[in-house]
């Protein structure tokens, strides 16, 4: 058997529309979300890289003669490499977080322009849902009034009692 995507797009209860208008306009708030990650991320690797900075200091300024000094050397070397390190991170998120705003930017721009290109297509679907809910409705009421009008029969009700639900039942067929 073969799907095919239309057969399919409207999705249960008529919601495939809806659900990929709403994909979208919530793609911008994840965009940003992401994006104010990212932002956090350097400033903590920016942190990171500024105290590194300082321990290379610190360990550059340690005993230069005795038996330590290799160890202070390699210890200076280290944190200015990790400082290095964590200054470059930062330049590789900042750069994401651009790339990541202008996606968002775009995304705002095509879902402004989807939204007004596209507001008949949400009249119409909403449209379909509205109806679909009156039809069932309907759908449910006639069913109701059928088994009301069974139960009289099997009850033996009054003549009068059964005239009135067959005319409920078929106020209920022609509303259906």
């Amino acid at each position: 058997m073969m799907v095919d995507f239309s057969d399919y797009f409207w999705g249960e209860k008529n919601n495939g529309f809806d659900v990929l208008y709403h994909n979208m306009k919530f793609g911008l708030v994840a965009s940003k979300e992401l994006a104010e990650f990212f932002r956090e991320s350097s400033s903590i690797e920016e942190y990171n890289s500024k105290v590194l900075g300082k321990l290379a200091k610190q360990a550059g300024s340690g005993c230069v003669h005795g038996t330590f000094a290799p160890v202070w050397q390699a210890l200076r070397t280290t944190a200015e490499k990790l400082s290095s390190l964590h200054l470059q991170m930062v330049q590789k998120i900042t750069d994401l977080v651009k790339e990541v705003t202008k996606y968002a930017d775009e995304l705002h721009k095509k879902h402004k322009t989807v939204k007004e290109e596209e507001c008949g297509t949400l009249e119409v679907a909403q449209a379909i849902q509205s109806t679909s809910v009156t039809l069932q409705k309907a759908k449910d009421t006639y069913v109701q009034r059928g088994i009301e009008l069974d139960k009289l029969k099997k009850d033996n009700a009054s003549a009068k009692e059964l005239e009135k639900a067959e005319i409920k039942l078929k106020k209920a067929q022609e509303e259906y």
